[in-house]
């Protein structure tokens, strides 16, 4: 891509709080955005409408954000990615394959680290790494994976698998059943209690959403093909995230425990050298940074 012009790039789950924070960044330099939704209208285009090869001509790139569930709803809704989601990947990498070589814009599919690789090896999981999902949502996002892989080497097509950690430090809705950081930090604010699922040990890899959006922007940037993990690198016991938040507020959290689910990944530990090596990029707020940012900016949340 070319870094002197606007870019035009192609958001796909539109609707999603990630997809708003993706748009609204590469908005803002000037680059032209255009958000699909399987909701469409005020100012969301139909995410059918990307079936046709001539809604893709032109663009830089295209991120696929759209997913029809989260790790507690995919156990709740069994079958659903293989319904939806899966079908919807499918024909959205036929349309790309239907493009001529030199048309067809870099896809970046939004995979999840700790869900597709489960518990950590007693080290850090790398791409490499051979992946034991936990749960249903890790096993589908897997899958999808495995299809963008298998069009790129039929077609040619130019692919990046980002496999995400936990971001945060941006808006989440209360009633998302997701985000540790967002949903403790606001029972600190509000004084209301929290409830862990286990006794606070499990270990999580938390990326500040600005480390976030500057990875993405090196990918977009340097069109790494494959695999990589988007994560800090560096894993913190629930219970020591709750603590910084509580020291960040200047508050107590009311905490509660409830059995973990299975498909709770446990260990979730992740090595991001290969994207800082095929990019130049690397992760630059601590967690205890972000939480301090995350809590001032809670008027914002």
């Amino acid at each position: 891509m070319n870094p002197t012009r606007p870019k035009r790039l192609i958001v796909t789950g539109g609707r999603g709080r990630l997809a708003a924070l993706v748009a609204d960044h590469f908005r803002a330099p000037g680059h032209t955005v255009q958000r699909h939704s399987r909701q469409p209208g005020a100012g969301f285009h139909p995410l059918a409408a990307l079936h046709e090869a001539s809604a893709l001509a032109g663009a830089d790139a295209l991120l696929h954000l759209a997913w029809s569930t989260l790790p507690a709803t995919s156990e709740q809704q069994p079958g659903r990615e293989e319904m939806e989601d899966l079908p919807a990947l499918r024909t959205l990498l036929a349309t790309l394959a239907a493009l001529p070589a030199g048309q067809r814009p870099h896809f970046i599919f939004f995979s999840s680290a700790g869900a597709v690789y489960g518990n950590a090896p007693g080290r850090p999981n790398a791409e490499d790494d051979p992946c034991r999902p936990c749960g249903r949502y890790g096993q589908a996002k897997l899958a999808a994976e495995q299809l963008v892989l298998q069009a790129a080497a039929r077609h040619g097509l130019g692919c990046t698998i980002l496999r995400i950690s936990n971001p945060y430090g941006y808006p989440v809705p209360r009633t998302r059943p997701q985000g540790l950081i967002p949903h403790a930090l606001r029972c600190a604010m509000e004084n209301q209690p929290l409830t862990l699922w286990g006794d606070g040990s499990a270990r999580k890899d938390f990326i500040y959403h600005t480390d976030f959006l500057s990875g993405l922007e090196a990918v977009l940037q340097h069109r790494p093909a494959g695999i990589y993990n988007l994560a800090f690198g560096a894993s913190h016991r629930v219970l020591d995230v709750i603590r910084l938040i509580e020291a960040a507020t200047g508050r107590t959290i009311p905490l509660g425990f409830a059995p973990a689910p299975a498909w709770d990944v446990q260990d979730s530990r992740l090595d991001a050298s290969r994207l800082q090596a095929a990019t130049g990029w690397a992760p630059r707020v601590e967690l205890s940074e972000g939480i301090r940012r995350a809590a001032a900016g809670y008027t914002l949340l």
